[in-house]
């Protein structure tokens, strides 16, 4: 019986999805609970890679992601978490994140094999369709760069604005 990588893909990142939302809401500390949040965002995106939704992928990260992101830095930034600091620097967990790491790292090791996942028959045109990622990065880049900018200047202004804010709490 041959091993199909991509349903074993599909069940590991279905289980991880799972069990991050679980976490997520299960997690008595606030900043433990936006990290399996952003782990359960990475692995939707990776659900969505397997279905060949690749500009959905991209809109996860990017989007989703990196809106976590910067959520879990104004929430870093804005509220007194003195006993977060003041914690040892690895828990006692260590050993099994680690252990997950390398788990990950063997699964994206194995995974080079082409043969491994099957991929979609796609018909060889000169341009892409129009939802495809590259069709979207060329708009993107080409008839929407400057409403891209301003979007991207005002999210740099919000990450300024709030090292400002979170300066004078702290009355520096």
């Amino acid at each position: 019986m041959p091993i199909i990588a991509g349903p074993i893909a599909f069940y590991y990142l279905a289980a991880a999805s799972i069990a991050s939302a679980v976490l997520a809401v299960t997690r008595r500390n606030p900043i433990h609970s936006m990290l399996w949040v952003l782990a359960l965002f990475l692995h939707v995106a990776g659900i969505f890679l397997l279905a060949g939704a690749e500009f959905l992928a991209a809109v996860q990260v990017i989007l989703y992601a990196g809106a976590i992101l910067v959520f879990y830095l104004f929430f870093l930034m804005l509220l007194d978490l003195p006993g977060e600091t003041a914690e040892a620097r690895f828990g006692a967990h260590w050993p099994l994140c680690a252990a997950a790491g390398f788990g990950f790292a063997a699964l994206a090791w194995f995974a080079r094999d082409p043969g491994l996942v099957p991929t979609a028959e796609h018909a060889a045109a000169t341009d892409p369709s129009p939802g495809s990622l590259s069709a979207v990065g060329h708009a993107l880049f080409t008839q929407f760069t400057l409403p891209f900018e301003i979007a991207s200047l005002i999210l740099l202004a919000a990450i300024v604005g709030a090292v400002v804010v979170a300066k004078r709490r702290a009355g520096a």
